[in-house]
């Protein structure tokens, strides 16, 4: 699989290893995990914009939906995973800042997360031509 540089922001320390060694599995090595907003921001600070991010926007005290806005916004990421089961009326909130900051989306993945799914959207971004991030 072709380097990719990916954040995972999980609270859960569970999920942020099982996460972290799927992707492994797949040949993503450049991992970034972040158990909160601050360490996820701090990560982003010292080693840069990232491919893909993958978070929960529903995280209780609203910091997963705070590092998606602050991923559009500063353009520190191509591509987005939600995790969870994600509202629909929050969906359509978050649609137009992702539009509008070119944030592409590249699907919803449930808890536990399952590898086949995870591939497959990884492999849907690979497939993609690239636009440089800030571009």
């Amino acid at each position: 699989m072709r380097s990719l540089k990916v954040l995972i922001f999980e609270p859960n320390p569970f999920q942020l290893m099982a996460l972290h060694q799927m992707l492994n599995a797949v040949g993503i090595y450049d991992v970034l995990t972040a158990p909160s907003l601050a360490s996820a921001m701090c990560s982003l600070g010292h080693r840069g914009a990232v491919d893909i991010a993958i978070c929960d926007p529903q995280l209780k005290g609203g910091e997963g939906l705070a590092l998606i806005r602050h991923l559009a916004v500063e353009q520190e990421a191509r591509a987005l995973i939600l995790l969870g089961s994600v509202a629909a009326s929050l969906l359509s909130d978050l649609e137009p800042l992702l539009y509008e900051h070119r944030l592409r989306l590249l699907g919803r993945l449930q808890t536990p997360v399952s590898a086949v799914l995870m591939r497959g959207l990884l492999d849907n971004y690979l497939l993609t031509p690239l636009q440089p991030v800030g571009a």
